[in-house]
C-alpha cells in the first residue's frame, strides 16, 4: 500500500513538472533568427488618431497638412463675440473663405509680434484671408482684450474662448495650442477643413504661401 502511495505521489509530481514546463515554454519570447539578425520590433499601443495628428510635426518641423477636412469639426459652430464690434459670430460663418485663427493672450509678447506681422500680411493680401484672434487665457476678459486691440490698432475679429472651445482646441491640436507663447495658429480652408500651422513666429511670406496653397 505504501509503494502504491509513493507511485501516485511521483506521478503527481511528474505531471506538475510537465505542466510547469509547458506553461514556461508558452510564455518564453521567440529567439532571434540565426545569423545575428535583430529580433522583430514590438508593436507600440495605438495612439488616438486625432491627438496624434494634432501634436506630431514632420521631421522638417512642418505641421500636418490636414488635421480635419471636409465639413470641419463641430466646434467651428461655437458662438463667439467680437470684442471690437460687439457682434456675435462663429468660425463656421466664413465658409467659402480662408480664415487664419490665432490662439493668443494679452500678456503674450510673442503674440503681439505675430499680430503685427498679421497687419503687414493684410496690407499685402487684402481680403484674400480673414484673421481671427482668440484669447485662450480664460483668466482674461472682453474689456481687457478690447483695450489690447484698440491700443495696438488691430481691427480684425478678437474673441474670448469659451472653456468648451479651449478644451476642443487641446483635443484637436494638443495642449501646446493653449500655450500662447508658442504662437499657435490654424487655417480654415474654403471647404471648412482645418489645418494646423507651424508653432512659433510666422512670417508674412510663410503665411502668404499657406494661404495660396488653399486658394
Amino acid at each position: 500500500m505504501r509503494s502504491a502511495f509513493l507511485r501516485a505521489l511521483i506521478a503527481c509530481l511528474i505531471a506538475a513538472i510537465a505542466l510547469t514546463a509547458c506553461g514556461g515554454s508558452a510564455q518564453a519570447p521567440a529567439a532571434p533568427a540565426s545569423g545575428g539578425g535583430a529580433p522583430a520590433p514590438t508593436r507600440a499601443p495605438a495612439a488616438n488618431p486625432t491627438s496624434a495628428q494634432a501634436v506630431t510635426l514632420s521631421p522638417t518641423g512642418a505641421a500636418p497638412e490636414n488635421v480635419t477636412a471636409g465639413k470641419g469639426p463641430a466646434w467651428l459652430d461655437t458662438p463667439l463675440t467680437d470684442v471690437n464690434s460687439g457682434q456675435a459670430f462663429k468660425l463656421s460663418d466664413f465658409r467659402g473663405q480662408i480664415v487664419l485663427v490665432e490662439g493668443m493672450a494679452v500678456w503674450c509678447v510673442n503674440c503681439l509680434r505675430q499680430q503685427r506681422e498679421l497687419v503687414r500680411l493684410h496690407q499685402q493680401i487684402g481680403d484674400a484671408a480673414i484673421s481671427v484672434s482668440i484669447d485662450v487665457d480664460l483668466n482674461e476678459d472682453e474689456p481687457l482684450l478690447k483695450r489690447h486691440a484698440e491700443v495696438n490698432g488691430f481691427t480684425w475679429r478678437y474673441a474670448i474662448a469659451t472653456p468648451e472651445l479651449a478644451r476642443a482646441f487641446a483635443d484637436e491640436f494638443g495642449n501646446t495650442f493653449l500655450n500662447p507663447p508658442s504662437v499657435p495658429m490654424f487655417l480654415i480652408d474654403k471647404q471648412g477643413g482645418v489645418h494646423l500651422l507651424d508653432f512659433g513666429q510666422k512670417t508674412v511670406e510663410y503665411l502668404t504661401a499657406q494661404i495660396q496653397s488653399y486658394q
